[in-house]
């Protein structure tokens, strides 16, 4: 349960560093981009075992973790630019809820699993409780496109890594590579935009990139240790319920972002959603 506690604050504490960035004039590319190279570099330090670069280069997983890579990279720019325009409370929403993309094709599309009227039930709700939280009784300055993009960019995003892990992740160590693998292409990615637009990187924003790895790969390793305590049936749900619930009071407490009833009527009922998509 620790391990479930701590991966959901290192979740929501990206959010409230993307929010920092804003106020302190960090470079948010920049910094999402030497994130990664920190979260790659812990990744190798804290695996027991040598990283095989033979292997990784024979790998069969080597093609689809290139391109979730450069996903991945475009995907956490989007989340700072939803969290940093449209508020802290929108993004957790627009990122976590995005997971009924994956478990909707689950249920959809594999035979051994039975789509109830449950299940319909909890996709119906969460739609309805995206629409919910986005609505604003004042007009937003910046267009809420970038969380529908946010939303289906990160559904998406979370396909792939589905279908990586069941299709290609055989064990441990193919899962750890490929955690690795992808932080570092991700950082590529990042870093051939950088020099494509002739930025100069600043120091500032370096250090910021750290700060935000390590909670970015924290969160990845608490998530796996949940999994394996728990199982998926109850870290998904508690992990997006928990996520959703905090970064949206912190929002309110910290930033004083404003919330409509309408807008908890739809964290609630996407915290029903979830319930019911994942665990009934």
């Amino acid at each position: 349960m620790i391990a479930l506690v701590l991966t959901t604050l290192f979740t929501v504490i990206l959010f409230l560093c993307f929010k920092e960035f804003s106020k302190r004039e960090i470079n948010t590319h920049q910094a999402i981009t030497f994130n990664y190279l920190t979260a790659s570099s812990l990744a190798i330090i804290l695996y027991n075992n040598p990283i095989l670069t033979n292997e990784i280069i024979t790998a069969n997983w080597l093609y689809p973790t290139i391109t979730l890579g450069v996903l991945f990279v475009i995907m956490f720019n989007v989340m700072a630019i939803t969290t940093q325009k449209l508020g802290i409370s929108v993004a957790s929403m627009a990122s976590k809820m995005s997971l009924i993309i994956p478990v909707s094709a689950t249920l959809l599309f594999q035979k051994n699993i039975d789509f109830s009227f449950t299940n319909g039930l909890g996709i119906a709700m969460a739609l309805t409780a995206v629409y919910l939280t986005f609505k604003k009784e004042k007009e937003n300055s910046y267009p809420i496109t970038i969380a529908v993009i946010l939303f289906f960019g990160a559904g998406i995003l979370d396909l792939g890594l589905n279908y990586i892990q069941d299709s290609y992740l055989k064990n441990e160590d193919d899962f750890r590579s490929f955690i690795v693998v992808v932080f570092f292409i991700a950082f590529l990615a990042g870093l051939l935009r950088i020099i494509y637009l002739k930025q100069k990187i600043q120091l500032k924003n370096i250090i910021a990139g750290i700060i935000l790895g390590i909670p970015n790969y924290l969160s990845i390793y608490f998530v796996l240790e949940a999994l394996d305590q728990l199982g998926g049936i109850i870290v998904f749900p508690v992990l997006n319920i928990g996520v959703v619930l905090l970064s949206s009071v912190l929002s309110f407490i910290i930033y004083k972002e404003y919330l409509s009833k309408l807008n908890w009527l739809g964290i609630t009922l996407a915290s029903i959603s979830i319930i019911l998509i994942l665990v009934l």
